[in-house]
């Protein structure tokens, strides 16, 4: 029987395995997806002009039985015309084992400090540079297809999602206005890059996983709260959540003094 990825977690695998499902994918009436593009378009054009923002991420993924992962993150993320920098700290439950790791994200590459991992002396950051960075992906890959800080936000895709609900709310004593979607997994791969997360979402539509998503935005349609989730027979088996505050405001991302970095391949094994 073949399986299909729920979460990729530093060094391990979380994989679920479930019979193919004759449903169909969800399919809904609500808003045309010109509403969702516009909704995309301003959200993208408001976090181009913000640029900054601190973030909270809650997820965990399940194999729907016993083995769970669960991962918070905390962090500050810039995002520039050249890419996306940033610095947080991750604490990963595996097992209820439960570790944690430093990143500091820039543009060629991110330094990583892992709790109690062993390291030359001196030594207490790893440099993985972006073009060999499957490790650290892989460790991202939590937070959304794209493997960045707020990747929920890819899920507000118009070519694979629509809204199904719409609504005020009041978050933190913020007025917001919730946009609830519903997104097709085999739409959702074919514009994804990754060739590894265009198969996760393909299996997920040949096994009949539903993955839905939430975006809070404010008056000015910054986001200030993202979310998915991944549901098979009615079980939520994967979800993450990020909650962004302090849009625009200076952040500090402070890179690893040079003398305490060792390169990745470097690092012992």
């Amino acid at each position: 029987m073949r399986r299909f990825l729920f979460a990729l977690v530093p060094l391990a695998l979380v994989a679920c395995t479930a019979g193919p499902a004759s449903e169909p994918a969800p399919t809904t009436s609500s808003p045309p997806k010109g509403d969702l593009a516009v909704l995309a378009e301003r959200i993208g054009q408001r976090r181009a002009e913000l640029a900054t923002a601190t973030f909270h991420t809650e997820g965990f993924a399940s194999d729907g039985q016993a083995t769970e992962v669960r991962n918070v993150v905390d962090g500050a993320v810039r995002q520039d015309a050249d890419g996306l920098t940033g610095s947080m700290t991750m604490d990963v439950s595996t097992g209820g084992q439960p570790k944690k790791i430093a990143l500091v994200v820039v543009r060629d590459g991110t330094y990583v400090q892992v709790e109690g991992a062993p390291m030359p002396a001196g030594k207490k950051w790893g440099f993985y540079p972006t073009a060999a960075g499957g490790e650290v992906t892989a460790l991202l890959r939590g937070f959304g297809p794209s493997a960045t800080v707020g990747a929920e936000l890819d899920y507000v895709q118009p070519r694979a999602a629509l809204i199904v609900a719409k609504g005020a709310e009041q978050l933190d004593g913020v007025p917001v206005t919730r946009f609830d979607l519903v997104v097709d997994p085999l739409k959702m791969a074919k514009v994804i890059e990754d060739q590894d997360t265009q198969l996760q979402h393909t299996q997920l539509a040949e096994y009949g996983v539903k993955i839905s998503a939430s975006v809070w935005v404010d008056d000015t349609s910054a986001p200030v709260r993202a979310e998915y989730r991944f549901e098979l027979d009615g079980k939520v088996v994967k979800q993450s959540a990020t909650r962004f505050r302090d849009w625009g405001k200076p952040v500090q991302i402070t890179v690893p003094d040079q003398g305490e970095v060792v390169p990745a391949d470097q690092l012992p094994q």
